[in-house]
């Protein structure tokens, strides 16, 4: 078989950028399939989609993916570390991917030597993780910290959002022996946060932004003609989430009939937050200032954001670490070409994970059907946000396959 390159994305929506990462990746291996890893309903920065993962994959299939599979909801939307970690397991699960690629800013060589000081954990490393923890900073602010007494660059290269998880992709791929080839690609155009447009390439922060704004045009101009296509037609059946106000509802209810005690029960809420939870609730006016006034240098906007998503999809610490120590439990297809097709029957015969489409072919598993159930549930919360809520989706949905 060719070679198969595995990708990480949420295409929250599907930009230039990432069509100029494949157009990279295809002139460099002209035979190679792409294989994508693609966010459910929610995403990793704590929100839900903005569009549903059956649309997204369909854009990616039209731009140039061969094969588009879901990353569960359990792990989408959760930090780098257990995003990376899930993607990796199911790119090693489907036996074909050869390799993997991903945006980052910096040197690919000092990612390699941070990311075996992250797996190997020495005692003079676990030490320094520790004190910088102790003084309050975030898991991954002090990891950044105690990778950089060990090799200097570490701090700045951990720093930046798209490196950040460029080292969780790298550490989880040692973790789990899974001998991918390593294939970062540096960035162009803006940051992941950056709301510019540089080079002509704008990122999805920036493109949300300007939907937001009103400024559609300037939003399909940073987005390949197939995918502002299908955008179009999302915006005219009130199909996108771009409002934050029902989230905000959804959320206030919940917290406005919890107790610090209940709280305690969910994933991600300790040391004392569920307190800041609940005092910042009568000061606040939407969502963006409650995140705002609940998080701290410990607990920062995206860890938050996650927690109240968590929350609101009843999400508990006993849920969490079941997930956690699990990890995927199918290989469930969204959208594919005829290439991908073939590459599909291929992980079907020789992956070592299910694929599946419906609740059905789960069978007997339990734990695979309380993820998949996860799945509805998340869909269903976050179809509750749009104008025009279609509740069947995600059971109706099927696969699209590109014409030959």
């Amino acid at each position: 078989m060719e070679k198969v390159i595995g990708i990480t994305a949420e295409y929250n929506p599907f930009h230039q950028g990432h069509q100029y990462q494949l157009r990279m990746l295809k002139q460099a291996h002209p035979d190679a399939l792409i294989i994508v890893t693609l966010s459910g309903s929610f995403v990793q920065r704590g929100t839900p989609a903005m569009l549903d993962a059956w649309t997204r994959a369909e854009m990616a299939v039209r731009c140039g993916v061969d094969l588009a599979i879901e990353l569960p909801l359990p792990f989408c939307c959760h930090n780098a570390g257990v995003f990376a970690d899930a993607s990796v397991a199911l790119l090693k699960a489907c036996a074909c991917v050869s390799a993997i690629s991903f945006g980052m800013e910096d040197d690919a060589e000092l990612l390699r030597r941070i990311s075996h000081i992250l797996v190997q954990e020495s005692s003079a490393f676990k030490t320094q993780l520790q004190d910088f923890l102790k003084k309050g900073f975030s898991y991954a602010q002090a990891r950044a910290e105690a990778a950089e007494s060990l090799c200097p660059g570490a701090k700045d290269l951990l720093g930046k959002p798209n490196n950040s998880l460029a080292a969780a992709y790298a550490e989880s791929a040692l973790r789990q022996n899974a001998n991918f080839e390593l294939l970062p690609l540096r960035r162009t155009g803006a940051g992941y946060c950056d709301t510019s447009s540089e080079h002509g390439i704008m990122s999805a922060t920036g493109i949300r932004a300007a939907l937001a704004d009103g400024c559609t045009e300037k939003a399909f101009a940073a987005m390949p003609e197939e995918s502002a296509a299908m955008l179009r037609e999302q915006l005219a059946a009130k199909r996108v989430f771009l409002d934050e106000a029902p989230l905000w509802r959804a959320l206030r209810l919940l917290l406005l009939r919890a107790t610090p005690e209940t709280l305690r029960g969910y994933a991600g809420v300790s040391e004392g937050i569920e307190h800041r939870l609940l005092a910042a609730l009568p000061e606040c006016d939407n969502f963006a200032q409650y995140v705002e006034a609940v998080s701290t240098r410990r607990y920062p906007r995206s860890r938050v954001r996650r927690m109240l998503i968590w929350l609101l999809l009843g999400i508990t610490k006993e849920d969490d670490a079941l997930f956690q120590s699990r990890g995927p439990a199918y290989i469930r297809p969204l959208a594919m070409s005829e290439r991908g097709r073939s590459l599909l029957k291929s992980i079907r015969e020789c992956g070592t994970l299910p694929v599946v489409s419906k609740p059905a072919a789960l069978g007997s598993d339990a734990y695979a059907r309380r993820v998949f159930q996860l799945g509805l549930r998340g869909s269903a919360i976050r179809e509750s946000f749009l104008p025009c809520p279609d509740w069947r989706r995600e059971l109706s949905a099927v696969p699209y396959i590109a014409a030959s």
